[in-house]
């Protein structure tokens, strides 16, 4: 082999090498990479079967609520695909996922949130659902496939104009109340980033602040 291929060679391992670096440095940690949020998620349901323990199936986050109860489901399910063996007790009717802010130096919220709430981030397409197991990333991750997303609909009860942020006040905490577009269940109240704030700027059903009595029922 000449001189000349040699180092183009190894010029190319290189190059790969120095990609990987920093696809793993932008993501945060390894492993980490956008899922396409097309409101649905995999999980492991429980069968009671000693021979097949768990169905993995792929719901419509409206649908998952009806999975709240079911205290040996793997919501969700593992990366690599459901168990053998049961793993009791894993389910407690709630989800962690990474919430889209809209804001370049805070680019998502990590939210754990009750199944029933989760309807209303089904048209949040930037939203990571569920959250990698070692945390959000701190920069945004573009999906790398896009697919078609149900539409949700839900008529307000209750409006209010949202508040604007302070200046200078990045690093301060602010509650509202996060539309879910559930008639059951209307809002969620979080307590966020002023920085982030931002990502629920078109959000126009939220209610921000949070009202001091708490978020509305109905």
């Amino acid at each position: 082999m000449s001189l000349e291929r040699r180092l183009l060679k190894m010029f190319s391992a290189i190059s790969v090498l120095g990609l990987a670096a920093l696809t793993t440095a932008a993501c945060g940690s390894p492993g980490i990479a956008a899922q396409v949020n097309d409101g649905m998620i995999t999980i492991c349901h429980a069968t009671d079967r000693a021979t097949n323990p768990y169905d993995q199936i792929t719901i419509d986050f409206n649908e998952l609520n009806a999975h709240a109860d079911h205290k040996n489901d793997l919501i969700p399910a593992p990366a690599g695909g459901c168990p053998n063996v049961v793993k009791p007790g894993k389910n407690v009717g709630k989800i962690t996922i990474c919430h889209a802010t809209g804001s370049a130096t805070n680019p998502y919220n990590e939210i754990t949130m009750h199944f029933n709430g989760l309807r209303g981030h089904s048209n949040h397409k930037d939203d990571i659902i569920p959250a990698p197991e070692r945390g959000c990333p701190s920069v945004t991750v573009t999906p790398a496939i896009i697919t078609a997303t149900p539409a949700v609909t839900a008529t307000p009860t209750m409006t209010t104009t949202p508040a604007s942020p302070t200046p200078g006040n990045a690093d301060q905490k602010i509650t509202i109340c996060h539309a879910t577009g559930s008639s059951k269940n209307p809002y969620v109240m979080i307590t966020i980033s002023i920085n982030g704030l931002n990502g629920h700027g078109n959000h126009p059903r939220d209610i921000i602040p949070a009202p001091a009595g708490g978020c509305p029922t109905k």
